[in-house]
């Protein structure tokens, strides 16, 4: 579905996985950060697929969402287009 990044329209731990292609485009990529974990169950993950990028960037990326830990990054080819994945698994205590 698409909506607000900066204020999803869903119940906080409503899905299992939050996916975004966008966090980088967002005018408010913090709160969009944000608005991926509060929806997010815990122990749920939150996607986020970037441009291609090195460890620094992925880095900076996981530092916006403070709710999570990082469990994976990789690179890798998405319609010609090179990309980076990050995936971290929201923790099951605040």
């Amino acid at each position: 579905m698409r909506a607000n990044p900066h204020n999803l329209p869903f119940f906080d731990r409503a899905f299992d996985v939050a996916f975004t292609g966008h966090l980088m485009a967002a005018l408010y990529p913090l709160r969009n950060a944000k608005e991926m974990e509060r929806t997010v169950r815990k122990g749920g993950v939150c996607v986020v697929v970037v441009d291609e990028c090195g460890e620094e960037e992925v880095n900076e990326i996981f530092r916006l969402f403070r709710r999570s830990r990082l469990l994976s990054s990789c690179d890798f080819t998405l319609n010609g287009r090179r990309v980076a994945r990050i995936i971290m698994r929201k923790k099951t205590s605040d």
